[in-house]
């Protein structure tokens, strides 16, 4: 019976450490909790220097468009033209860098910028899932833990 007991104190733990990351993993690809900031425009983007805030590009979307924003400019890049989303390797703050590539004027142009996802602020997992959405050809990378 003793040995019984020992068997289920090492299995237990194993099998809610397994049902905890599930469940957070599941977080991550199904956002519930969206925050809608400028205009109805959701912020996809944030700044993990605290070096380099004046010439920081933020970057927001809404259902049609991928805002880059520089200082007062604005680029506008449409979902649909997006053709690649991928994490690059370049890590800062625990924050990976996320690569877009789009078509403009047929010709293949390339944006980065680090994610803001947390469990509070799921907008980045959104907008993969947006640009899947207008783009069912797209390359979209899916998040993992291993990749955000």
């Amino acid at each position: 019976m003793r040995e019984v007991i020992n068997i289920l104190l090492v299995i237990l733990p194993v099998i809610v450490l397994f049902m905890l990351i599930r469940f957070f993993s599941g977080m991550l690809r199904h956002p519930t909790r969206i925050v809608a900031e400028n205009n109805g425009k959701k912020k996809i983007s944030t700044n993990p220097s605290y070096l380099k805030k004046s010439a920081y590009t933020e970057y927001y979307y809404d259902n049609s468009y991928l805002y880059e924003v520089t200082n007062s400019m604005t680029n506008e890049i449409e979902l649909n033209k997006i053709i690649k989303i991928k994490p690059t390797f370049t890590k800062v703050n625990n924050r990976r860098k996320w690569s877009i590539i789009y078509l403009k004027a047929g010709q293949e142009k390339e944006v980065q910028f680090y994610h803001n996802l947390t469990f509070a602020n799921q907008n980045f997992a959104d907008f993969l899932i947006t640009v899947k959405r207008a783009n069912p050809d797209a390359e979209v990378k899916k998040l993992s833990f291993l990749n955000i």
